[in-house]
């Protein structure tokens, strides 16, 4: 994992350095200026913050800036020498208004996973902000107004290796896009569900919940059993377009750029729509199970 370093040497911002590390715990910065990312809030940090407040990492949806070490005793839950402050590892989502917070939050799951292997944290112990202080925190997260909930982000920390709730598997470092996966194979029966999905996704590095969000309602769409009406669009949508040289709009429109480009590619009868059963996602089922797009 690429974590750039900016630790903090002065001690006027901790309590100490005996952090027991016991848990995780999730903010977001509240700060919605553009510029407001994970560089901003580590220089932020270097410098003397104005505001009696430390954590350890800054997100964004680029990059993960640490500041402290584990070992620091961080000001971050608000009630002083509490077990949040004492005991916990704090992590900060950027919200700022020119960045993906989708991608804010993939990039802070992939931390928490990486953090809860180094310290042997279990994920009974990722935790907000707000158990430590009832303040609204992870407001993002816990309203799911940005099209992710708490819930949603705690399932996909333990969707792949990195918890303690399970024996750990054989295979136990992360999957690279393009390798075959030790997942039950999929139906090749056309029907674009949630399994399917979750393979795409899992496939794609996006997050993994079955879901294909924000979607346009039309002949396409409503012939895709995993996908949701809405508004904003699909990380996977994304991915898949980027990685076929399309139009990344994050959507799949009826026609579709993104289907016609995978219907070509596999041979299957090409008219850029998907249907109910569709040849097309038969051939994607085929390829997810032997791990190759």
């Amino acid at each position: 994992m690429n974590i750039i370093k900016n630790i903090v040497t002065r001690n006027d911002r901790v309590y100490g350095h005996n952090n027991k590390k016991k848990y995780i715990t999730i903010h977001e910065t509240d700060n919605t200026d553009k510029g407001a990312n994970a560089t901003a809030h580590g220089k932020l940090q270097a410098r003397g913050n104005p505001r009696e407040a430390s954590w350890h990492y800054s997100v964004d949806d680029e990059k993960i800036v640490q500041s402290f070490e584990h070992s620091a005793q961080c000001w971050h839950s608000g009630k002083g020498r509490d077990k949040g402050n004492l005991n916990s590892i704090a992590i900060e989502i950027c919200v700022n208004s020119d960045g993906d917070f989708k991608k804010a939050v993939e990039n802070t799951i992939k931390l928490v996973k990486h953090i809860m292997k180094q310290e042997n944290i279990s994920i009974e112990n990722v935790v907000q902000h707000n158990k430590w202080s009832g303040k609204n925190c992870p407001h993002y997260l816990r309203n799911g107004e940005k099209g992710i909930n708490w819930s949603d982000f705690i399932t996909s920390v333990k969707s792949n290796e990195g918890t303690n709730t399970k024996p750990p598997k054989k295979e136990s470092k992360p999957k690279k896009q393009g390798k075959k996966n030790d997942k039950q194979q999929l139906a090749v029966d056309g029907y674009w569900g949630p399994a399917t999905t979750r393979a795409l996704q899992r496939y794609f590095g996006t997050i993994e919940d079955g879901v294909i969000s924000g979607q346009p309602s039309n002949y396409s769409t409503r012939n895709i059993p995993s996908a949701e009406i809405g508004k904003g669009g699909s990380n996977l949508i994304e991915a898949m377009q980027k990685w076929a040289g399309t139009t990344a709009d994050r959507v799949i429109t009826n026609p579709s750029q993104l289907i016609g480009f995978l219907q070509k590619r596999y041979g299957t009868v090409y008219d850029r729509k998907i249907s109910k059963p569709s040849l097309v996602v038969k051939e994607i089922q085929k390829r997810l199970n032997e791990g190759k797009l």
